[in-house]
């Protein structure tokens, strides 16, 4: 089924009464991964009629020039800081990944390199990392950074095993997490159950965090139903986002813990 065939089913579908169970003027944020490698797909990402952030990977060909096309376009822009994933026949090795068998300085030095390339970032997010988010020390050393500069993270989740909670606790740190992958499975019929289905977890939290890439069939998708998103839910960027919930959890917690996590 054709993305142009779906999108009147989504319309339909999203427009229904809201349960009186559910939270009105939800929080929407979508992000988009993986961008840097390609120039007009990028520009695209940048061009939805939404507030949507958007991750670049650093040391990609168009990264710096999406990065600034993100920024005059005034929506939020991420470093999708690559980070080791566990052993795998299908993983790819992106520049300065930071891994578990790097020293001290290297790590160091990684981070800062993405940082000065990226310079207009609001926080970083996890490109792969299936098992750095799993091991305490590099992540204590990563968030280390973030800190001292007043980042954020957004853990995209990409294991169960990850720790960020833990030394994000102890940190102070400010995190989110992603609560559904957009385009996992990329056909249009699977890529609308996943907008309806963070549509709904946004209903019942008050918030969500989409993550897709620059796919045609995500972009195509999503330069449709953005459009018409329903009227109970509120398209925001990430650090807005990170605003809100920091905001009312110091209201919540006479400002004792600053640790916000927004997984399921």
């Amino acid at each position: 089924m054709k993305v142009s065939a779906i999108v009147p089913l989504l319309l339909l579908s999203l427009s229904l009464a809201v349960p009186g169970s559910y939270v009105l003027a939800a929080d929407l944020a979508i992000v988009i991964d993986d961008v840097g490698y390609h120039r007009e797909r990028g520009l695209r990402a940048v061009a939805l009629k939404a507030p949507i952030t958007i991750a670049v990977l650093p040391f990609t060909p168009h990264s710096q020039y999406l990065a600034q096309q993100t920024s005059k376009a005034g929506k939020d822009l991420l470093i999708h800081q690559p980070m080791e994933a566990l052993p795998s026949e299908h993983v790819r090795l992106e520049q300065d990944t930071l891994t578990t068998q790097m020293s001290n300085l290297e790590f160091d030095a990684a981070i800062d390199r993405a940082i000065r390339t990226i310079p207009q970032t609001v926080g970083f997010s996890n490109h792969t990392g299936s098992l750095l988010t799993t091991r305490y020390e590099p992540m204590r050393r990563f968030m280390q950074h973030l800190n001292a500069r007043g980042l954020f993270f957004l853990d995209s989740k990409t294991t169960s095993a990850s720790v960020v909670d833990k030394v994000a606790d102890e940190l102070g740190i400010a995190i989110l997490k992603r609560d559904i992958f957009l385009d996992h499975d990329r056909s249009p019929a699977a890529v609308l159950r996943a907008y309806e289905q963070a549509i709904l977890v946004a209903r019942r939290k008050g918030h969500a965090i989409l993550v897709g890439h620059p796919y045609p069939i995500t972009l195509s998708f999503l330069e449709r139903a953005l459009s018409r998103t329903p009227a109970d839910i509120n398209l925001v960027g990430i650090s807005q986002l990170v605003a809100k919930h920091q905001a009312a959890l110091a209201r919540s917690l006479n400002q004792v813990n600053p640790h916000i996590s927004l997984g399921q």
